[in-house]
């Protein structure tokens, strides 16, 4: 799965249940004010970096809410119509089952040391009626094998979890050291050749 493109690795802007540290994966929570102000300032970081080599780009996304919101603002800044983006399923967030809704206080109250348990065992650990890391693996590797095989360059508005076992299977990670890696809404990264480059975006 070899890049010889560069594949952009993009977060959805911050949401209410950002902010209140809930649980979203399938289910959906609309941007606050500053997640659009951090998908405008992505949008221009990208526009800045595509524009330094210019050439056919592919744009996908996935199909939840929060993303297409986010992937929507990213676009007005690059110039694109509606009928650019492409979706992909494999791009979803980790699904969360029971829990999606629910605060991690909430969910430690009823099943206590559960993030606790999940670290140490992301590859197999299954939140109640959820998905497995094991499971966003596959069909996250099914997806970046596909972008590969394409070689053109290729920008991927997601999720913080989805999105981190993207870029974690490109760099040759374990789903230990993917579970911690960073998840930003003021930046992304840019990956090629088993590399990974973090691009900041500034705030206005």
């Amino acid at each position: 799965m070899k890049l010889t493109a560069p594949l952009y690795i993009l977060r959805h802007g911050e949401t209410a249940w950002n902010t209140e540290r809930r649980m979203q994966g399938n289910k959906n929570s609309d941007l606050t004010e500053l997640g659009r102000r951090q998908a405008l300032a992505v949008g221009r970081a990208l526009k800045a970096e595509l524009d330094l080599t210019p050439g056919p780009t592919v744009f996908w996304r996935s199909p939840l809410g929060r993303v297409r919101e986010t992937a929507e603002i990213i676009g007005r800044e690059l110039g694109l119509s509606a009928t650019d983006w492409r979706e992909d399923d494999r791009l979803k967030e980790l699904s969360y089952g029971q829990w999606e809704g629910q605060s991690w206080q909430e969910i430690e109250a009823v099943r206590p040391n559960a993030l606790n348990d999940w670290k140490a065992d992301p590859h197999g650990f299954c939140p109640p009626g959820g998905e497995t890391h094991f499971e966003l693996r596959r069909r996250s590797a099914e997806f970046l094998a596909a972008v590969a095989a394409a070689g053109v360059r290729t920008v991927v508005v997601g999720h913080g979890v989805s999105g981190a076992v993207v870029r974690g299977l490109h760099l040759g990670l374990s789903a230990e050291a993917m579970f911690v890696l960073p998840k930003p809404q003021d930046a992304f990264f840019r990956l090629l050749d088993g590399r990974e480059d973090r691009i900041a975006a500034a705030l206005g």
